[in-house]
């Protein structure tokens, strides 16, 4: 048998002025870097060894990606408007402007090493302002005709809407051309960065997914496939397809 994968993955950013005890435990002061367990069992899942990567120093950011195989860029708090050129209102929810800078220094040592990174809701929307994409602040600033897209009356794995799959990347990974998909967003792609094509969307028009032609090692999606796979299998395909991509055997199929 060969190494398995060790694949990273980003999480929530909790500073010690948020509080303590709770879900988190320690002493009065302290913050916490958090990875949820559905991403670790999904990176496990599929034959990879799960790291979490908690928010550090920017310059540190290429000798961590050195020493990973992969990157899994996780959703959690909404990111920082200023990043996208507007400025922060009663629309945003919790702003960790320290993750955003970290995790977008990631995304940069990713590209430049050629590591293979999934990009999930929080991810792909941060992929997009690498780029030099925006965001809108709410889904509710699209139009009034929108679904629900944060949706958390139901379980996690609860499939909320359907998807359109409009590139190869998603289509040829899943074997169709749309999926059922549960959506826990409410911060949504208004302009794609310059390259990015719009490789998914849902059935009201907002974009689900997206795809850079020259860095196809980078799959980026809005929906949550860690909590799908909960209940569904289909929801560990986006993992499988980074272990594929970190062996070389996603290269192999591009190729053909």
């Amino acid at each position: 048998m060969g190494k398995k994968p060790l694949i990273g993955i980003t999480g929530y950013h909790v500073r010690g002025e948020e509080g303590y005890g709770g879900s988190f435990r320690g002493l009065p002061g302290q913050g916490f870097s958090i990875v949820g367990h559905d991403y670790i069992r999904a990176v496990e899942r599929t034959g990879g060894v799960a790291v979490g990567v908690p928010v550090g120093r920017q310059k540190d950011c290429r000798t961590i990606l050195e020493g990973l195989d992969g990157l899994v860029l996780s959703g959690g708090e909404d990111i920082d408007p200023s990043l996208y050129g507007e400025r922060p209102d009663m629309r945003c929810w919790q702003l960790t402007p320290e993750r955003d800078w970290f995790e977008l220094a990631l995304i940069e040592e990713a590209i430049h090493l050629r590591k293979p990174v999934l990009a999930i809701c929080r991810g792909m929307q941060l992929f997009n302002i690498h780029f030099g994409g925006t965001l809108y602040k709410d889904v509710a600033d699209v139009r009034v005709e929108t679904l629900t897209h944060q949706f958390n009356r139901a379980p996690r794995w609860y499939l909320a809407h359907r998807v359109k799959l409009l590139h190869p990347i998603l289509t040829d990974l899943y074997g169709k051309a749309e999926i059922d998909t549960n959506s826990y967003h409410h911060q949504v792609i208004k302009e794609p960065g310059e390259g990015l094509f719009v490789s998914a969307t849902a059935e009201d028009g907002v974009v689900e997914g997206l795809y850079h032609p020259d860095h196809p090692n980078i799959l980026a999606v809005q929906w949550h496939p860690e909590t799908m796979a909960v209940e569904y299998e289909e929801g560990l395909l986006p993992f499988r397809w980074l272990i594929e991509q970190v062996k070389g055997e996603g290269g192999k199929k591009d190729e053909k």
